[in-house]
C-alpha cells in the first residue's frame, strides 16, 4: 500500500521577518520621499524674468534642487522593493496578469522618477560642481517647466497606474488585506483625474497616504499557519 502525502499549504511571509520589515520600511520611506521631493524646493510661481533669475542665482536654491532630486531617487528605489515583496507572496500569484502589470508600471515609476531626479539636480550640479555659468532665462524657464511636467504629469501618472494594479491584485487575492485595495483604487482614481486635469502635482498627498497605508498593511500581515 502506498501512502501519498498531501503537499504542504503555502506560507506567506509573516510580520516580524526581515523581508517584511524591509518592505514596510520601504513603503514608509516612499511616503517620506514623495513629501520631501516637493517640500525641499520652492520655485516661485509665475515669476518675472528678474525674479526667476534671482532665484536661480542663489546657491541655496540650486542645492535645494539637487536635494529634491535625491529624494526623487528615493521614490525610484523604494517602489521596486514593495513590488518585489508583493511578488514573493503566494496569494499574489493567483492574479498573474495584474501582478505583471504592476511590476511593469513599477519599472516605469523607477525610470520616470530617475529622470525627474536628474532634471531637478542638473542646474545645481552644472553651476556649483562643474563651475559652469548659469544659463539664460529661457533655459531656466524650460528647466522649471520640465521639472513640473515630469513630476506632476508623468511621474504621477505612472505611479497612479502602479497603485491601481497593486490594488487590483490585493482585491483579487487579499494579499495585504482588501481594505488596502479599496484605498489604493480610490487614491489612484483621484490621481489620474488630477493628471488628466493637468494638475497632477496637487494629488501628491493622496500618493503619500497610500504609501503610509501600504506600510501599515505590510507590517500587519497576518501569520498563516502551514500546519
Amino acid at each position: 500500500m502506498t501512502v501519498t502525502q498531501a503537499p504542504a499549504a503555502p506560507v506567506q511571509h509573516a510580520p516580524g521577518t526581515t523581508a517584511t520589515k524591509v518592505a514596510a520600511g520601504a513603503a514608509a520611506l516612499l511616503a517620506v520621499s514623495l513629501f520631501m521631493t516637493v517640500a525641499v524646493i520652492n520655485v516661485p510661481h509665475d515669476p518675472s524674468d528678474q525674479e526667476l533669475l534671482a532665484w536661480w542665482q542663489d546657491s541655496g536654491n540650486r542645492w535645494s534642487g539637487v536635494l529634491s532630486g535625491a529624494w526623487a531617487l528615493g521614490v525610484a528605489v523604494t517602489v521596486p522593493v514593495i513590488l518585489n515583496h508583493l511578488h514573493r507572496m503566494d496569494a499574489a500569484a493567483r492574479s498573474p496578469q495584474w501582478l505583471s502589470f504592476a511590476r511593469s508600471m513599477g519599472g516605469a515609476v523607477t525610470a520616470v522618477w530617475l529622470v525627474t531626479g536628474a532634471a531637478r539636480g542638473t542646474l545645481g550640479h552644472l553651476v556649483d560642481t562643474m563651475d559652469e555659468p548659469l544659463p539664460g532665462v529661457d533655459v531656466l524657464r524650460f528647466s522649471t517647466a520640465l521639472n513640473y511636467t515630469l513630476l506632476g504629469q508623468f511621474g504621477m501618472a505612472v505611479l497612479a497606474l502602479c497603485m491601481l494594479a497593486v490594488s487590483v491584485v490585493v482585491l483579487r487575492t487579499g494579499a495585504f488585506g482588501r481594505w488596502l485595495g479599496y484605498v489604493g483604487a480610490a487614491c489612484s482614481a483621484v490621481m489620474m483625474a488630477a493628471v488628466l486635469a493637468q494638475v497632477g502635482a496637487i494629488a501628491e498627498p493622496v500618493a503619500i497616504l497610500w504609501a503610509l497605508c501600504v506600510a501599515v498593511a505590510i507590517w500587519r500581515q497576518p501569520v498563516i499557519d502551514a500546519s
